[in-house]
C-alpha cells in the first residue's frame, strides 16, 4: 500500500536568501530579510516587525483601532495557506 501525501502549495516562493521569514505553523514564505524595515514596533502581544512587502498573506476588513501612537485604520493579515493570523497592516 502506498500512502499519498498532499504537498503544500503556496502562492509565491521567495528566492533563496540568507534569511527568509515564514509562517510559524505551515512554513509558507512571507518575506525576505531585505524587506524588513524595522523591529522597533510594539504590538499588544509583544514585539512586531514592519516589512516593506510580504507574500502569501490575505487581508481582512479595515477597522479603526487605538494604538500606542493614536487612532489608525488597520486590517488584520493572515497566512493564505493555513489562515493563521499573522498581525495587521496600516
Amino acid at each position: 500500500m502506498v500512502a499519498m501525501t498532499r504537498s503544500k502549495t503556496f502562492q509565491a516562493y521567495l528566492p533563496t536568501c540568507h534569511r527568509t521569514y515564514s509562517c510559524i505553523h505551515c512554513r509558507a514564505h512571507l518575506a525576505n530579510h531585505d524587506e524588513l524595515i524595522s523591529k522597533s514596533f510594539q504590538g499588544s502581544q509583544g514585539r512586531a516587525y514592519l516589512f516593506n512587502s510580504v507574500v502569501n498573506v490575505g487581508c481582512g476588513p479595515a477597522e479603526e483601532r487605538v494604538l500606542l501612537t493614536g487612532l489608525h485604520a488597520v486590517a488584520d493579515i493572515y497566512c493564505e495557506n493555513c489562515k493563521t493570523t499573522l498581525g495587521w497592516k496600516y
